[in-house]
């Protein structure tokens, strides 16, 4: 087959609902195109309703397409088309694209790429997937763990990137209230969050999610406390925020985590994945290894003077502009993808 000129990076994700990963990918691509790169994001399958993310993408002018209908035609219809353009890289993300794409690679000997999201192990079929797909990242040309647990989860070898957003158009702004961000899941333990808000009856608590454990949430949750739902999108939330909690039982590196700092959103969290690492306890935000002392440092942060707390917001934006933002990781990425053999045009020295 004659090929098809292309030059791109080819980014491939199964995405339903608009998450951590979905919200990665959107920073990958968005990032690439800002450093000339052609990208392109391929969807395995186009689910009804589709993914708030194919809305997001073309409010950007992201390119994207999807595989298939069902998963079993996605890997057919992806094997043609890289025969056919010849993508300079497919770096996939997520269990599923990774399994579909080393199983394109063998048959096209593509220059493929994963990135590993997931902190958790999880429950059932889900579980044997990925498992599967740890234990296969051999057959991959390069591996990224988004943080060091779970790169030492990878059996053979792979690199640590860090999480990162586009600190451009990120308003530096907040209000007062206290907010859970997340799916209501086991591994997130937003009951944690529902206990805190009894413990503060004068303050107002926000939860933001949807998942398994919804109903245990709504019945824990206090009246000071609002259960919204899903949002596929939190611009219109973000500002009436003080603090995020993050009370999870895993994580990697929260994209939630990196978009509230950068707006001065205070961070408190339990030191999971590179949380602890991300925040400077006391500093720009708060570590607490308890529930016990997750309520005491947030009557430590309630506590402060209107300037103390001013100066913990500023730091904890500076420090998702200065190693969490585009700027710092795009041009590591694009190297990264350089040192895989590929032959991309950037505006970074040789």
């Amino acid at each position: 087959m004659t090929k098809t000129s292309s030059s791109e990076i080819w980014l491939v994700l199964d995405s339903r609902q608009f998450g951590g990963i979905e919200t990665h990918v959107l920073q990958l691509a968005h990032g690439l195109i800002q450093y000339q790169q052609t990208v392109k994001v391929w969807l395995i399958c186009a689910y009804s309703p589709a993914s708030p993310l194919c809305a997001k993408l073309e409010q950007l002018g992201i390119h994207y397409a999807f595989l298939g209908q069902g998963h079993s035609s996605a890997l057919v219809e992806l094997i043609a088309q890289i025969k056919q353009y010849q993508p300079d890289v497919v770096h996939a993300h997520g269990y599923r694209a990774s399994l579909l794409t080393k199983m394109a690679k063998l048959r096209t000997r593509c220059t493929q790429i994963s990135t590993y999201h997931a902190g958790e192990t999880p429950h059932g079929k889900v579980r044997m997937y990925d498992w599967l797909d740890r234990y296969s990242a051999f057959i991959s040309d390069r591996s990224i763990a988004v943080s060091l647990g779970i790169k030492a989860k990878i059996p053979s070898h792979s690199c640590y990137f860090d999480n990162f957003i586009d600190c451009q158009n990120v308003p530096f702004n907040h209000g007062q209230r206290i907010a859970f961000v997340g799916r209501l899941s086991e591994e997130k333990a937003p009951e944690r969050f529902c206990r805190l808000a009894q413990a503060f009856p004068n303050e107002l608590f926000d939860i933001f999610g949807e998942g398994p454990l919804e109903k245990v949430v709504q019945d824990l949750a206090p009246g000071n406390t609002t259960c919204h739902g899903y949002q596929p999108n939190m611009n219109a939330s973000w500002p009436t925020l003080s603090v995020l909690v993050i009370c999870s039982h895993f994580e990697g590196l929260p994209m939630v985590a990196l978009e509230a700092m950068a707006r001065g959103i205070v961070v408190i969290a339990f030191p999971v994945g590179e949380l602890p690492r991300l925040i400077n306890d006391g500093v720009n935000g708060w570590i607490a290894d308890s529930e016990p002392i997750l309520a005491k440092k947030l009557a430590d942060w309630l506590a402060l003077s209107d300037d103390a707390k001013s100066a913990i917001r500023v730091n904890a934006a500076n420090t998702i502009l200065q190693h969490h933002s585009q700027s710092a990781i795009i041009p590591k990425m694009i190297t990264f993808y350089r040192n895989s053999g590929l032959h991309l045009a950037s505006q970074i020295e040789n």
